[in-house]
């Protein structure tokens, strides 16, 4: 049975992966990102041809595919950043590739180095992982090469050239550019909001409209690009700052839509639909104005409704007694309403005209700390504090570093012709992670067959010359590029075309060593794969440590506007912007990671699927509540009473607790009593001037609900695995009957 269930799990994750592999996204299809990069592959091109020096064409176009693959990275400055060092690193990787190509002790020793500082320098982010993968890609390439001093240095600086011509290019389209990057990003937001206005009336599952599509509006804002005018960019950046307040309009609205059903008012909830449709259509009206970069049109019928629809609120509410939950709960509403309609009408007048400097820039995004005073200080911090074995970012380089260091092994004593395609694969296959190594792993190998076979076979039939492989290897390049993010296997597919017409434009054989660069493609397939299979690195065991830094984030996030409360006059405001913005990251991190885990074909004994996903849903309703108190801090009374601060601490030192849990995967601890504080801050705002509106206790006891479902779960997933390790428990047992059967 054991053995049925996991070639049933085996079985099934190849088909997944095979699927995934064969997947399509037509979102990852950019012309503009394809056209711009393969004029960068052309110019150094069709320069050597016409100056009858192929070789020097050949080195400058592989830095420009190169630093065209980097591009990808950033939004302005700082894309143009990565673009540079990307050309630098290119350029260092080439030089020492052709200096110790032909020396193979040297060569295979420096091949690990080289491989582990490439991978590892991936922890300070998406760019350096960039920078360090096209190093790796470029120091493999030419180390087929035996270069003198001189010739090396010659090609190192073509590569370079290459990579600072690319860059050129990129900065060359800007002022042509009429922020394209904004737009597109701000336009996502605005029909993320219109999306979660719609959907207030019924009764969904609860949770905040979605922060995915505003943390990338925050970090395109804030790497401005260096043409604007600051009039024109301060459009962009209010349009932003009105999209978050109407995001926390739109959460309060959501807990008030809760608040009128607990308190039992069908007719207080029906006055809530007219509303969210007259949001929705100025919402969307705002996102096709940015998608069509015009004003929007004028609707003046929805504005009225939308004005009809507040005031039938306000009918409710003065129908109903003063004195009762429904009144307080509809006199909420009615005030969210308002903040509502006044924020969608200075959204509004943003998308309409251009507004005075004074919203000050969003929030610093994760690439435009390149340019921060102590960046190499916090670069350096970063790094020292992965330098052991239990960081992920540590083990992964040690793995690609090893399993690079044989391939260089095979490549040198191997009898294979372009034997430099084990290590090629080997570095572009193998990933942090299960999942998308083996689904790279799969693509990989059959698109670099599938592109080898048909580079050849065109190859023997045609004959081209070095106008026609010029004129192959654009095409290539160009598919290479449409299809980076939409499929690798046709990705794979157009690189290894590129790579074939590329040499062969400087004078290698295309159609010669056919077998011998498919059988060194499956080889570092295969090598990439076992590498994985010696030393796995499972998501399982690091989902976990998402998940606590997620609830330390919510913490943090949660206790500082709960202290505003306290005194809402003197808030910090952008302490409070920087907690939310981490625990988007946070988010994002976490839920990458489960993700990840459903990739996975084994069940390690860690925190469960079903219970990872638990987690995340209690979050969600935590920073709806905290989303909801921030979005009425402007008009919120002090809170004098101690009973908040107390709940604010044991809230506190509860997730603080259940973090650790997590982090060292022990059971936590009983909580404090957090319902009874919180009855006892209701009992002890009664009569107080905050007492009017009973948003903080609704609030609070969401709040509440959220720890204490987390605990539960924790403490139900810990009895599981107890149960499942137990040496009586059911799985043992078929587990050991199978194997004492064998």
């Amino acid at each position: 049975m054991l053995r049925e269930s996991l070639s049933v799990t085996i079985v099934a994750f190849l088909r997944r992966a095979l699927k995934d592999a064969a997947r399509i996204d037509r979102s990852g299809v950019e012309p503009l990102y394809a056209l711009r990069s393969t004029a960068g592959v052309a110019i150094p091109l069709v320069v050597a041809l016409a100056a009858d020096h192929p070789l020097s064409g050949v080195s400058a176009a592989l830095g420009a595919m190169c630093v065209g693959f980097a591009s990808r990275q950033g939004v302005y400055r700082t894309r143009a950043a990565v673009m540079l060092f990307t050309s630098a690193a290119t350029a260092l990787g080439a030089l020492a590739g052709s200096l110790t190509g032909d020396q193979a002790v040297l060569n295979i020793a420096l091949t690990v180095v080289w491989g582990i500082a490439c991978a590892f320098i991936a922890v300070l982010g998406g760019s350096a992982n960039a920078v360090g993968l096209n190093s790796l890609v470029a120091f493999i390439v030419f180390s087929q090469f035996g270069f003198t001093l001189e010739q090396a240095g010659q090609q190192a600086l073509l590569v370079f050239a290459g990579g600072a011509l690319q860059t050129m290019l990129l900065v060359l389209v800007w002022p042509l550019q009429r922020f394209a990057a904004e737009r597109t990003v701000l336009e996502r937001a605005y029909r993320a909001l219109a999306d979660s206005a719609v959907h207030l009336p019924p009764l969904h599952k609860l949770q905040s409209p979605s922060a995915h599509t505003f943390s990338a509006a925050s970090e395109t804002l804030a790497d401005p690009q260096p043409f604007a005018k600051r009039g024109e960019t301060a459009v962009f950046e209010a349009l932003l700052v009105e999209a978050e307040r109407i995001r926390g309009s739109l959460a309060a609205l959501t807990t008030d839509r809760y608040a009128f059903t607990d308190a039992g008012s069908a007719s207080a909830a029906a006055a809530l639909p007219a509303l969210a449709t007259a949001a929705n259509a100025v919402l969307l009206e705002i996102a096709d104005g940015l998608h069509a970069a015009r004003a929007p049109r004028e609707i003046p019928a929805v504005w009225r409704a939308l004005d009809t629809a507040i005031a039938g609120l306000e009918a409710e509410l003065r129908s109903q007694p003063a004195a009762g939950d429904i009144h307080a709960a509809l006199q909420r509403s009615v005030d969210d309403a308002r903040s509502l309609a006044g924020r969608l009408r200075a959204a509004w007048r943003a998308a309409k005209a251009p507004v005075e400097p004074n919203a000050g820039p969003p929030a610093e995004s994760a690439t435009a700390r390149l340019f921060r005073p102590g960046v190499v200080a916090d670069a350096w911090a970063t790094l020292r504090a992965n330098c052991t074995i239990g960081s992920p970012f540590a083990r992964h380089a040690i793995r690609v570093g090893v399993t690079l260091g044989i391939a260089s092994f095979a490549e040198h004593t191997l009898d294979l012709d372009r034997s430099y395609w084990i290590l090629l694969t080997v570095a572009i296959v193998l990933r942090p992670d299960f999942g998308a190594t083996f689904t790279r792993g799969i693509a990989r190998v059959g698109g670099t067959l599938a592109g080898a076979l048909t580079a050849s076979v065109i190859a023997l039939l045609f004959h081209p010359g070095p106008g026609l492989y010029l004129l192959l290897a654009l095409v290539a390049a160009c598919g290479a590029c449409l299809t980076v993010s939409a499929n690798y296997a046709l990705f794979s597919l157009n690189i290894t075309a590129y790579v074939v017409f590329l040499l062969a434009f400087g004078g290698a054989a295309a159609h010669t060593a056919v077998f011998d660069r498919l059988w060194a493609s499956l080889l570092g397939g295969a090598l990439a794969l076992l590498a994985y299979v010696v030393w796995p690195a499972w998501e399982r065991e690091r989902v976990s440590v998402e998940l606590a830094l997620l609830l330390e984030k919510d913490r943090a996030y949660g206790a500082l506007v709960l202290d505003a409360y306290r005194d809402p006059h003197g808030r910090n405001d952008r302490a409070i912007l920087a907690a939310q913005l981490a625990v988007r990251l946070a988010r994002t991190n976490a839920e990458t990671s489960v993700d990840r885990i459903l990739a996975e074909p084994v069940q390690t004994r860690t925190i469960r699927v079903r219970a990872a996903l638990g987690i995340l849903a209690a979050t969600r309703r935590f920073g709806l509540a905290v989303l909801t108190l921030q979005s009425r801090l402007p008009r919120a009374h002090p809170v004098g009473v101690p009973e908040l601060r107390i709940l604010r601490d044991a809230v506190d030192a509860s997730l603080t607790q259940l973090a650790t849990a997590l982090r060292e995967r022990f059971e936590p601890a009983p909580l404090p009593a957090l319902r009874d504080m919180q009855i006892q801050l209701k009992t002890a705002l009664e009569g107080t001037a905050a007492a009017h509106d009973g948003m903080l206790v609704s609030e609070t006891d969401l709040i509440v609900d959220s720890v204490k479902t987390i605990a539960d779960l924790l403490h139900r997933d810990h009895e599981r695995s107890e149960q499942s390790a137990a040496p009586g428990s059911r799985a043992f047992g078929i587990a050991r009957r199978e194997l004492e059967g064998s």
